[in-house]
């Protein structure tokens, strides 16, 4: 869809046009990710895209074209006792054993050179001074790459690179990392809202098993899982309401903003 503030969309002389006045591009990033049997596979790349647009237009930057990578590495023992699984198994981020489809995850060392490639064409080639990565998934392995990158570039280069995430409070530091659960669901639903279909979901009171369905949600990550390693009542995605959806991301949103401007603006 045409939108003026992406790259693709621009002419030559828009992009040096961008690049004199505040010299400030956004790359949106996120794997394609089972999700549950509810979501669609890039609910990570397209929230990161959705928030990069609309950042663009609040801060008067542009948006490249979204990559649609991203990486993971296999569970641990401790989070596959939290979700509900022996410990012993050999699962690499949400592809477990239950899913109909696998997750495109990129090898990390393939990940790193992708992203290390495309710094470097924005900053060296088309000399842009400020970037913000907006990163749609929440892998430890995959946030790492993304800051190790960013550190050395800013201090090799002469540039300043953000790394954020589109969700409520990431900019106070806090960092939610419920999946597939309410609030990716309510995104979507506000901007992509043929795109889920609830239905695929039991419906209520059946328990959203972790196991079963490959949603977790937010304490279950952090060590804190239900008793019966299930999806808890305030982050069941059966429960998503457009409206609510709507007003937690441009609250998202305008606390973006504000750390950008204040970062590198």
């Amino acid at each position: 869809m045409y939108n003026k503030r992406c790259v693709q969309f621009l002419r030559p002389e828009e992009i040096i046009y961008y690049r004199k006045k505040t010299s400030l591009i956004y790359l949106p990033l996120g794997p394609l990710e089972w999700h549950g049997p509810h979501l669609p596979l890039g609910v990570d790349p397209l929230r990161a895209e959705i928030a990069a647009i609309r950042l663009a237009e609040e801060t008067d930057g542009i948006v490249l074209p979204t990559l649609f990578i991203g990486t993971e590495r296999e569970r641990s023992p401790e989070i596959l006792k939290n979700i509900g699984f022996k410990g012993d198994e050999y699962i690499i981020g949400m592809d477990f054993p239950q899913n109909t489809l696998k997750s495109l995850y990129f090898k990390e060392e393939v990940f790193s050179l992708v992203l290390r490639n495309y710094l470097e064409l924005i900053i060296d080639v088309w000399g842009f001074k400020n970037i913000v990565i907006v990163n749609g998934h929440g892998a430890e392995n995959h946030k790492g790459v993304i800051e190790r990158l960013r550190k050395e570039f800013t201090a090799t280069r002469n540039v300043k690179i953000l790394h954020i995430m589109p969700m409520l409070d990431f900019a106070f530091g806090i960092f939610h990392s419920g999946h597939a659960t309410k609030e990716e669901t309510e995104t979507l639903m506000v901007y992509y809202p043929e795109s889920i279909d609830l239905k695929k979901l039991p419906e209520k009171p059946d328990p959203l098993f972790n196991i079963k369905y490959a949603i977790v949600d937010d304490p279950t990550f952090n060590g804190r899982p239900s008793k019966d390693f299930t999806v808890r009542e305030e982050e069941d995605p059966r429960d998503s309401n457009k409206e609510r959806g709507k007003e937690i991301f441009d609250e998202t949103i305008k606390q973006l903003k504000e750390l950008i401007l204040k970062e590198i603006r």
